[in-house]
């Protein structure tokens, strides 16, 4: 995730070009008939894999899947190696991974949803669901240290990541998670943006959302926090509790 990024961005975790993303599976020789599981390190549970299987449906490659926490799957007594990867001498030989020009359907940009809510007719279009911390959300946590100040979008809801993870760091269930959705006012079948601080996280709301089996289809705001708060703090639309 670190490498396929937009490295020319200010901000962290931008969408890479439809290039780069096709020249990075090429070069792990993934093909585009094969089918993808991502997970995180065994240390840290759920976390970045859901942006990495987003990203991946955003530049067609639909076979993506996550694993609910990689050490649940080692405790649980499921086969796992180390070493080189041996590759069967009948495997395909390498081939170039078409390169495919992504719709941009899933996502929306800072100048859309400034726009939208500079117009006044946000909540006539959008909800928008936020991953991060209650107390950066909410501005309590001043940000002391940090290069961000805290707060939030006009009208923004407040999901923490924590609150769809269970003690195991896995997702909740179903039910679970669509109660923790409803309980924090989120509506379905209102078009829904999703942010975080960078981009991840909120890849994790997606996933989360596509669980619950509530009637969501979000776009995901890939500058985040990390540009709101740098770009909308002049129109005064960085809002505190």
């Amino acid at each position: 995730m670190d490498l396929v990024r937009d490295t020319t961005s200010p901000y962290p975790m931008m969408l890479p070009t439809s290039t780069q993303f096709a020249n990075y599976l090429t070069e792990l020789e993934i093909r585009p008939d094969d089918v993808i599981v991502v997970y995180d390190t065994f240390e840290i549970g759920l976390h970045s894999s859901p942006r990495v299987a987003w990203t991946c449906r955003h530049f067609g490659h639909n076979a993506v899947h996550v694993l609910d926490n990689f050490s649940r799957y080692v405790q649980e007594g499921f086969p796992v190696s180390a070493g080189n990867l041996s590759i069967p001498s009948s495997f395909a030989p390498r081939v170039d991974y078409p390169e495919q020009k992504p719709l941009g359907l899933d996502v929306i940009s800072f100048e859309e949803l400034r726009d939208s809510i500079m117009s006044h007719d946000l909540e006539q279009k959008y909800q928008i669901i936020d991953a991060r911390p209650s107390d950066r959300f909410s501005g309590s946590n001043d940000g002391s240290g940090a290069s961000l100040p805290s707060g939030h979008m006009p009208s923004a809801i407040n999901v923490p990541f924590s609150s769809i993870l269970g003690s195991d760091k896995t997702l909740l269930p179903p039910t679970d998670l669509k109660a923790v959705f409803t309980k924090a006012g989120v509506k379905e079948n209102i078009p829904t943006v999703l942010t975080c601080n960078s981009g991840v996280t909120a890849a994790a709301l997606d996933l989360a959302l596509s669980t619950s089996g509530l009637q969501i289809k979000p776009r995901l705001y890939d500058g985040s926090w990390s540009e709101w708060a740098k770009r909308a703090g002049d129109h005064g639309m960085i809002v505190t509790d």
